[in-house]
């Protein structure tokens, strides 16, 4: 389309024909690793007290009650400032929130690793949790909206492999640090800075390369110009044009967008904080985004609760099972018969407020190790979605994904054999890898004016979800253990009719030459 003017030609296209002519090269590589990045200075954040706590309970002088609150600490946080993060990313913009949380998240956690104190280390524990929400929030809209329709998919699923390098990075570089026993006093602050002090320092360091990196990227073109900013997201598209082709700007064969997803953007009116948060999720509760916002979130809510509430006790079931063996040599073994094997060492479960009587903070290695083959294993199947996930689908994808995984959980509970056993368990457990498809389909669902918004109030779910289940597998396994994939299959079909029921994806177009 094109309209005529005395200086001649004007060029003028669609928003999304415009982000195709930049092509696909250099620029898009970098809004990948830096995107990417963002996610998993996510998951170091919110998962690295797993490898902390252990070795920290001696010097912080940790209950029970407190080590178990420190690992879900940084989840309440997300879960609490998620909403507001998703108003800022529609309001301030998805760049902004982006720099600001991973910032303030990792100044956090350099403050933690000098904390003499278990209830202000908790308490920024939960300043961390609330600051990377943003980026938990956000990541995923902020790539989203560098691609077009083709390319969308498959970056959203190629960032969820920095979910993996994430778990790589966390029992990797524990493995290294943790085991050394130097120490030395710091008496200005009272504290021995120990190994796991410098850890939390190396574990943050990402977070902050990160905040650096996407300082000097620029805004989603796509949100600059649904706030109106036509000739800034113009200057950012012929950027991307030039990166990716190496030819001049002047080549590039677009003058004027057309900004076909038009609507109601209250966002750019002087409203206050709170109204302006309450008009921009009325509309997720209205005409055909109702749906969509209550299936986003429930498919959010019911990938994190099952995936993440097993994960956190795959460590505790291998060392239930491999107790057993030890124990009962030549006897076959079976999943609950392993859990329950002297379950009286949980029969002071809920004495959760007094300290332990002698305080061990040794790591097992074992434990790094099992980490790292299930993130190895997380980094090949994301790598694979993201090379079939438009030839075969999203909903498609999701739909067998969530199934086989499904089949194997289940299938766990009446075989025996460890090594089986640990396969199985450990294949449901991949299962995780589909929040990265749940995220891409959820980022082709909403317009540009609300996604921030939708992504973030469903990811809160998520979030939700993930407290839920850890806190939820726990005592279903060790009261209930014959029933606990019983739960988790009635949650996954529940799921599987909800990703039917998802409206298809746009068609893709051509590509482009």
């Amino acid at each position: 389309m094109a309209k005529l003017t005395k200086e001649g030609e004007i060029k003028s296209v669609p928003f999304d024909k415009a982000i195709s002519l930049t092509g696909y090269g250099c620029f898009n590589i970098l809004i990948l690793l830096a995107t990417g990045g963002g996610l998993m200075c996510v998951i170091i954040e919110t998962m690295c007290m797993m490898f902390i706590t252990p070795a920290a309970q001696c010097d912080l002088d940790l209950t029970l009650s407190e080590k178990g609150f420190l690992s879900s600490v940084s989840f309440i946080g997300v879960v609490a400032s998620s909403y507001m993060w998703g108003y800022l990313a529609d309001t301030r913009g998805r760049k902004r929130v982006l720099v600001v949380s991973l910032a303030i998240s990792s100044i956090t956690t350099m403050i933690c690793s000098i904390i003499p104190w278990d209830w202000l280390f908790i308490i920024l524990r939960f300043i961390n949790g609330f600051f990377i929400g943003g980026a938990s929030s956000v990541v995923y809209a902020y790539a989203g909206e560098f691609h077009d329709n083709h390319y969308r998919p498959k970056v959203i699923s190629w960032m969820s492999t920095f979910v993996a390098f994430g778990n790589m990075y966390l029992p990797g570089l524990a493995w290294l640090v943790l085991p050394q026993e130097w120490q030395f006093p710091v008496s200005i602050i009272d504290i021995n800075f120990r190994p796991w002090r410098l850890l939390l320092i190396l574990y943050t360091l990402p977070c902050l390369m990160c905040a650096l990196f996407m300082y000097y990227l620029p805004e989603s073109p796509k949100y600059l110009i649904s706030q109106g900013r036509k000739k800034e997201a113009l200057d950012v598209l012929r950027k991307m044009y030039v990166t990716n082709t190496k030819k001049p700007e002047d080549t590039y064969d677009v003058d004027e967008i057309i900004w076909e997803d038009l609507g109601d953007n209250d966002v750019k009116k002087n409203y206050g904080m709170f109204k302006t948060m309450w008009k921009q999720t009325v509309p997720l509760f209205k005409g055909a985004l109702l749906l969509k916002t209550i299936f986003m979130c429930y498919m959010q809510f019911g990938v994190f609760a099952s995936n993440a509430g097993i994960f956190m006790w795959y460590p505790e079931i291998l060392n239930r099972m491999s107790h057993y063996i030890i124990e009962r040599p030549g006897s076959e073994v079976s999943l609950c018969t392993a859990v329950l094997f002297e379950e009286d060492d949980f029969s002071n479960f809920t004495q959760f407020e007094y300290p332990m009587k002698t305080c061990k903070d040794e790591v097992k290695t074992q434990v790094f190790l099992v980490s790292l083959v299930m993130a190895v294993a997380y980094a090949i199947i994301y790598l694979m979605i993201g090379c079939i996930i438009n030839l075969v689908g999203k909903k498609q994808l999701m739909i067998s994904f969530v199934t086989v995984t499904t089949i194997s959980g289940l299938a766990s509970q009446f075989v025996y054999g460890y090594e089986l056993i640990q396969i199985l368990v450990g294949f449901f457990l991949m299962g995780g890898a589909a929040i990265g498809v749940t995220n891409a389909i959820a980022v082709d669902l909403f317009p540009t004016q609300v996604r921030g918004m939708a992504l973030a109030f469903s990811m809160m779910f998520g979030r939700i979800g993930a407290m839920t289940g850890t806190n939820l597998v726990g005592p279903i396994m060790y009261n209930a253990c014959d029933y606990l994939f019983y739960f988790v299959v009635a949650e996954h079909l529940v799921l599987i009719i909800v990703v039917f029921l998802l409206p298809s994806s746009p068609r893709l177009p051509k590509l482009l030459p």
